[in-house]
């Protein structure tokens, strides 16, 4: 493996630093609190400057987003792998489960990803975003195909199936949006989220067992 140059390893821990900063404006204060002229005040550099390592406000966004998604596509496989031996029932709880962690403790970026409209911000079609999208939801997905009898790859295009595992991403991330954004306060949103999660599992599994009848 090539090692980097000093030059090279400067350019990373300085777009790291940037990053960082960016982040933690975004918990603070939101989308509207990420500004290149704050990003530069804080870690020492003019606001020209730094579009030397992010062309522009959006890019620094587009990056930001990426960097959401592998951080929630982390959680949830790792949440997976650290259970390998556990029943397929059991994997159906846990995938959504770490979903809903990690966006309790990441509102934020949970909002930005899924929800926020950045003014004059477009992700690029076809993008990073849209791979990164798609991490988080191969490990949930391949669980999903298991459970139908199906294989993941017949989730990869248009088709019935697929159309049923959208509602059931649907399902589970529209209680999540909900909670972080505190509109379940008014009830036991873990309660609502563990209830209505394992009536959709148990009507998966018997919907499974009458197909295969």
């Amino acid at each position: 493996m090539v090692s980097e140059t000093r030059r090279e390893r400067q350019r990373r821990e300085l777009v790291e630093e940037i990053l960082s900063e960016a982040r933690s404006l975004l918990e603070k204060g939101g989308p509207p609190a990420v500004s290149l002229r704050a990003i530069g005040r804080a870690v020492g550099m003019s606001a020209p400057s730094l579009y030397t390592y992010f062309p522009s406000l959006g890019d620094l966004f587009t990056e930001l987003i990426v960097q959401s998604y592998h951080s929630l596509a982390r959680h949830v496989a790792d949440t997976l792998e650290g259970h390998a031996d556990a029943s397929l029932e059991e994997r159906l709880v846990l995938g959504p489960s770490a979903y809903r962690e990690w966006a309790l403790a990441n509102r934020q970026q949970f909002n930005l990803v899924f929800f926020d409209q950045i003014c004059g911000y477009e992700a690029p079609a076809d993008g990073p975003t849209v791979d990164a999208q798609i991490a988080v939801l191969k490990p949930i997905a391949a669980d999903y195909a298991t459970a139908r009898g199906v294989t993941v790859e017949a989730l990869a295009e248009p088709s019935e199936v697929l159309d049923d595992f959208l509602g059931w991403w649907g399902t589970f991330h529209g209680l999540v949006a909900l909670e972080v954004n505190h509109h379940l306060d008014w009830v036991d949103p873990q309660a609502v989220f563990e209830r209505r999660l394992r009536r959709e599992i148990s009507q998966l599994t018997t919907d499974t067992k009458s197909d295969r009848g």
